[in-house]
């Protein structure tokens, strides 16, 4: 009786201490809204950043411009150049918000409403997965945390331990380097060191129906000659060799592709086809507003009506569930099976605003 008792205390105190059940109706994850398309606002630029081995620099200093292959049809990049003796690995350091939040800290100085009219900030990448919710596996999903702060809500991805196949991204950004110089018309470095703490990054402003949104999105490149901030996305994939494997990188590969680019604005993805043994003997581009149009000959497997709307339903849901202004209240969203659920947290390491931005704005 006594050991029941105090396993029945240790249960309470658990549910107490780190965590409890919103009393709120859970987000169901549908494939078949039929719901017409909410409303999504080109994104505006408002900034940029970089992000190096030393740190965030409110600046473009590793911008890239995109250089396109003399022939696209027949290419050889080599993408284990380098590897390992020239990769430096991931410090992993700080919060995934961190660097927007230094942005906006830096940003106020000079606009002191940059954040006025916001609802949502966050990554591009949180949005992406939310965006491909419909579609993807529920274990594809890892939680997300939010605080609501100054009527404004800040989205992040709760801490947790992943394993990184460092050769398969030292393959991504090898083949980034094989397609950009430092200036427009340049000749790009295959012999540099490939840093994955460096990076690029727009900062925009746009709209989902009835949410003002700020992010942050890595960039890969920008095309030169253009009159105005037109990046370019980057990616690699395996030779197409069948019409099995052509519908599949229809169905799941540019799916997520589609939607990075999309809700950044970015108008253009270039692929890389790659061999087993990780040679590129081919890149193609792809525009990004022509992808959804492109999939519908493989049974509409998906669609961006669908993916838009659960966006959209997603953000009206955190709205609902993460009340309490308070930076030391982190609300959870984790996806089970085909529903959202919310809990508030009560670990205390969930915590991702920092105090130096707090204090701040």
């Amino acid at each position: 009786y006594i050991a029941c008792t105090q396993w029945y205390l240790y249960i309470r105190y658990t549910c107490w201490r780190f965590g409890r059940t919103i009393k709120m109706e859970q987000l169901q994850v549908e494939r078949h809204f039929t719901g017409p398309p909410p409303n999504y606002c080109q994104p505006k630029e408002v900034g940029i950043f970089s992000l190096t081995s030393k740190g965030f620099f409110n600046d473009g200093r590793n911008l890239k411009y995109y250089i396109e292959p003399r022939d696209k049809e027949r290419v050889r990049f080599d993408l284990n150049k380098g590897y390992p003796e020239k990769l430096v690995s991931w410090k992993g350091e700080g919060g995934d918000l961190d660097h927007i939040l230094k942005w906006i800290r830096e940003a106020k100085r000079t606009d002191p409403n940059i954040l006025s009219g916001v609802d949502f900030v966050t990554m591009r990448g949180h949005l992406t997965k939310v965006t491909c919710s419909p579609y993807d596996r529920s274990d594809e999903w890892r939680k997300l945390a939010v605080s609501k702060f100054k009527g404004k809500w800040y989205v992040s991805q709760v801490r947790d331990d992943w394993e990184e196949d460092l050769k398969m991204t030292h393959w991504g950004h090898k083949f980034e380097q094989y397609l950009t110089a430092d200036t427009p018309g340049g000749t790009p470095d295959t012999d540099g060191v490939i840093d994955l703490n460096d990076g690029f990054y727009t900062v925009v402003k746009s709209r989902l129906n009835t949410h003002s949104l700020l992010f942050s999105a890595e960039v890969d490149g920008r095309v030169t000659g253009s009159t105005k901030a037109c990046y370019v996305e980057m990616k690699t994939n395996r030779t197409l060799q069948n019409p099995k494997q052509q519908a599949n990188f229809y169905k799941y590969k540019l799916r997520s592709c589609w939607a990075q680019s999309y809700l950044v604005g970015v108008p253009e993805i270039v692929f890389g086809f790659r061999d087993d043994g990780g040679v590129v003997k081919k890149v193609k581009r792809f525009r990004t507003d022509e992808i959804p149009g492109q999939v519908t000959q493989y049974d509409h497997s998906w669609s961006k009506d669908v993916c838009m709307n659960f966006c959209d339903r997603f953000l009206t849901y955190v709205k609902r569930c993460a009340t309490k202004d308070d930076p030391n209240v982190v609300y959870l969203f984790q996806r089970e099976g085909q529903r959202v659920r919310c809990t508030e947290s009560g670990n205390p390491r969930d915590k991702f605003l920092p105090a130096w931005y707090t204090s701040a704005v």
